[in-house]
């Protein structure tokens, strides 16, 4: 599998350094501590141990050099590694030391005292199709899924690191071990996709998080869109809370702790110090179950087909809505500068069937020339419309986007949350823009508008904020928003393990 590239972001090589100081681990491998990448990629920190011994006149013995350990599914990584460590320091790295293996499917029998490294960053969606085939068991095995089936849909936002650090974290780890690696910022901010994770173990061991360093100044990793952090870990150990959390601030940085929403398993609040995990004033926001908040309209890639900038005249009118776009934010412009294709019976929320589009010509003839790029979409719950021959289907479509009132926020990477009402335009109902914005359905004027100004509870905005949203893709996503309506519920709660003196939940 020397071709094989998943996920692959390398560290640079003072970044490096930093990890292994921060935490100790290069003077404890001077101690006599054994230390492994376990996803080695060119071996940065190994070659960062060897410098920082350098520089420090350490000789590079080879009592030394057979406690680091690299294991790397790409051989020439490690080849070209083995040649770094030659013309750099004038030694032989031990052949013995460098593992080419798969460490998901084929870890090691050996543990170490210190894990260090940085893991693919890629969700499980990413993956070449026969491997996904071979993971499927191991995301199950470790808890990061309950299923296979759920390996397919919304879990497989999952990220694949959470599932190397559960391997090589219960596998490769002595008692009490520590790891110290670079990681998505998700798998603790991020939503249900990551609750396998955070379950806190590993191989049927318990592990701990001791602390965070969000990375909001640095640039770590020119080039990467994930908002990255670097964690610490202890084997063998409950998880406690709150966990020490620093961010950058001016240079320095700053500590903060963390804190799980509700229950364990849930994303964290981040919170500032002295700034309280509680609020005076219950947030009670009530929904029935219909009016779960949603998603917007996705296309699946078809926005050429679905989407005008201007009113489409060749359409029945009947099945062209206005789209919500930030002017209505941002200008308070209530006249739609985008409009949407929706070839749905609005009293099902189901697709027409071919037999009714063909009763209009138009939507007909718009539908037939886009068949082939419509067919041609991806995603597993698309493609099981397509499968059953309803190929002008769209997702985030329901009886709950033709409601007449729509309680509507901006969603995606903000950092205030502002909601409103919009009922109809030209005897239209306004269409939500995929992730851009989220909704509650209403079929009530008054109620909207009582849920709207229930919505305003500044403790909401505090929430989403500590929920390390800001700016961010998931910063008032439906699943947040749900958890934050939630919060305070004693339904909710679960047991936490709280440090002493702190807060017991």
């Amino acid at each position: 599998m020397d071709d094989v590239k998943i996920g692959e972001v390398f560290t640079p090589l003072q970044w490096a350094e930093w990890l292994l100081e921060r935490w100790g681990i290069y003077d404890a491998w001077i101690a006599g501590a054994s230390i492994c990448d376990p996803t080695a990629g060119r071996g940065i920190f190994a070659l960062a141990l060897l410098r920082l011994a350098s520089l420090r006149g350490e000789c590079l013995s080879p009592e030394l050099l057979s406690r680091i350990t690299l294991i790397e599914l790409r051989a020439k990584h490690l080849a070209s590694f083995k040649n770094d460590v030659s013309q750099q320091f004038a030694v032989d790295f031990p052949p013995s030391q460098l593992v080419v293996r798969d460490v998901i499917l084929d870890p090691p029998s050996t543990r170490f005292d210190y894990l260090v490294g940085n893991p693919p960053w890629a969700n499980f969606t990413d993956l070449p199709a026969p491997y996904k085939d071979e993971l499927k068991p191991y995301f199950v095995a470790e808890g990061l899924v309950p299923d296979k089936r759920k390996a397919l849909l919304g879990s497989s936002r999952t990220d694949v690191a959470a599932l190397v650090l559960k391997v090589v974290l219960g596998k490769l780890l002595s008692r009490h071990g520590v790891g110290g690696f670079y990681l998505p910022l998700s798998l603790f901010s991020g939503d249900d996709a990551h609750r396998g994770f955070r379950d806190y173990i590993a191989n049927h061991r318990r592990f701990a998080v001791e602390e965070v360093c969000e990375f909001s100044e640095s640039k770590v990793f020119d080039g990467v869109g994930t908002t990255y952090c670097c964690a610490k870990f202890k084997m063998d150990q409950m998880q406690k809370f709150p966990v020490r959390y620093f961010r950058e601030s001016s240079g320095a940085w700053v500590e903060h702790r963390a804190i799980p929403l509700n229950a364990p398993s849930d994303q964290w609040r981040v919170l500032a110090d002295g700034e309280s995990d509680t609020f005076d004033d219950k947030i009670d926001v009530a929904l029935r179950p219909e009016q779960k908040p949603r998603q917007g309209v996705n296309t699946c890639g078809a926005n050429k087909v679905f989407m005008f900038d201007e009113k489409p005249l060749h359409l029945p009118e009947e099945f062209v809505f206005p789209l919500v776009t930030k002017d209505i934010w941002k200008r308070g412009a209530m006249v739609p500068v985008k409009w949407i294709l929706l070839p749905y019976d609005r009293y099902s929320g189901k697709p027409l069937s071919w037999q009714e589009i063909e009763k209009h010509p138009g939507l007909c003839r718009h539908l037939t020339e886009a068949k082939e790029e419509l067919q041609q979409r991806k995603g597993t719950l698309i493609r099981s419309s397509i499968a059953k021959g309803i190929w002008w289907a769209l997702l985030g479509v329901g009886r709950y986007s033709f409601a007449p009132y729509k309680v509507i926020w901006e969603a995606y990477g903000k950092n205030d949350f502002v909601p409103l009402v919009l009922g109809g335009y030209a005897g239209q109902v306004w269409q939500a823009n995929q992730a851009m914005q989220a909704f509650i359905p209403c079929w009530d004027e008054d109620d909207a508008n009582r849920i709207c100004a229930d919505l305003t509870h500044p403790s909401i905005r505090s929430l989403l904020k500590q929920l390390n949203g800001d700016g961010k893709c998931n910063w008032a996503q439906p699943g947040k928003l749900k958890k934050v309506l939630s919060f305070d519920r004693p339904e909710c709660y679960q047991p936490l393990l709280i440090a002493e003196g702190k807060t017991k939940y």
